[in-house]
This record gives structure tokens, sequence and C-alpha cells, in this order.
């Protein structure tokens, strides 16, 4: 039963990682930002827009995002990930797009903490000798449909933040759409429903071997 523990807690320090790692970091940057206070050197009032990808083209002696260093090698594909601190009366953001950025937040939360609290589950059941039952091969099934779920629910949060980016951000500064659908995880909810499916099959025949005995 103590493996059992510690492979559920580990379960949710896993998907507590990955969302700190997907959708936090912006949050907390504002967060430090609000303790420190929102007025530069200056005595303006300023907003941080976290982890920004920046031109290339503002480099000095880059041209289409690439730079001869010296006669051995060169340098392609250049990208600056940087804080950019916008003054305050420029902030022009569209509330509902706000609103939405901060809802998608939230259901990536709710999806992972889901989907964390339903492979406990299913552990528990394996632990119990019960995972071939008809209800936890449905759980199963539903890690497959929320991991799915998540990815296109995460996709669309990094649009929305891309997009409130944008609003912020003037020439000759430009920010680059760095947005990008994760494959990865959309193949592990399909190996999952296929798994669930596998499982399934093997329950009908167990059940049928169990009434021709």
């Amino acid at each position: 039963m103590k493996r059992v523990r510690l492979l559920q807690v580990a379960v949710y320090v896993v998907f507590a990682a990955l969302f700190f790692q997907n959708v936090a970091p912006a949050f907390y940057k504002g967060f430090m930002d609000g303790i420190n206070g929102d007025v530069d050197k200056a005595g303006v009032i300023t907003s941080v827009l976290p982890g920004a990808a920046i031109d290339p083209h503002l480099i000095p002696g880059a041209k289409d995002g690439n730079m001869q260093v010296n006669n051995n090698y060169s340098l392609e594909d250049i990208s600056i990930n940087a804080y950019v601190r916008v003054n305050a009366k420029f902030i022009n953001t569209s509330p509902w797009l706000s609103a939405l950025n901060m809802v998608l937040t939230f259901a990536c939360f709710v999806i992972l903490a889901s989907i964390a609290y339903v492979i406990n589950k299913v552990i528990y059941s394996i632990y119990k000798g019960s995972i071939f039952e008809s209800k936890h091969l449905e759980m199963i099934r539903r890690i497959g449909l929320l991991l799915i779920v998540y990815t296109i629910v995460n996709y669309c949060f990094q649009q929305t933040d891309f997009y409130i980016s944008k609003s912020l951000i003037n020439s000759p500064v430009t920010i680059l759409n760095a947005s990008a659908y994760d494959f990865e995880v959309l193949i592990c909810g399909l190996l999952v429903l296929i798994i669930a499916e596998a499982f399934k099959q093997g329950a009908q025949l167990k059940e049928e071997q169990e009434l021709t005995i």
C-alpha cells in the first residue's frame, strides 16, 4: 500500500510540474512584478510582458534572422527571449481577451488535476485487482480523452497569450508567435484510448471464459 501511495503522490507532482511549466510562468512574473512595484526607475507606471520572443531583425548585423560571425561559422534562425516592460498608458488589451485567457488558464489547471485524480483511482483499482471492471476501464478511456482535450485548451491558451502580447507591442519590437500544438501529449492520449480498448476486449474475453466455465 505504501508503494501505491508514493506512486499516487508522484502523479500529482508530475502534473503540477506540467501546469507550472506551461501556464504558470506568466502569472508568476506578473505576481512578482506586483510585489516589487509596477513603477520603473523613471517613475513611469509600467506592466511586464513575460517570456516575449523578439524579432531578430533588431540585432545589429543580423539579416533575415541569420548572422555571419566569422569565416568559420554563422548563426541561423536567431531568436531572443526577454521580458518587455511596457508603459501602462499604452495597454489597451480587450477585456474579453483577458477574461478568455484567465478562463483557459483555469481550464488547463482543472483538466490536469482531473487527469491526475483519475490516474490515481486507476492505480488504486490495480492495487485492488479490479482493473478489468467496466467502470475502471471507462476511467482509463476518460484519461485519454482528457489528455486530448488538454492539448486543445493549452493551444488555445497559447494563442490568446500571443494575441495579448501582440496588442501590447508596437514597432520596432515585434512579438513572434511561438505557440505550438502539443502533439506529444496528443499521441499519449491516443495511446491511452488504444490501451483502454484493448483492456475492454480483454475484459470481455475474461467474462466469456467465466461464463463458459
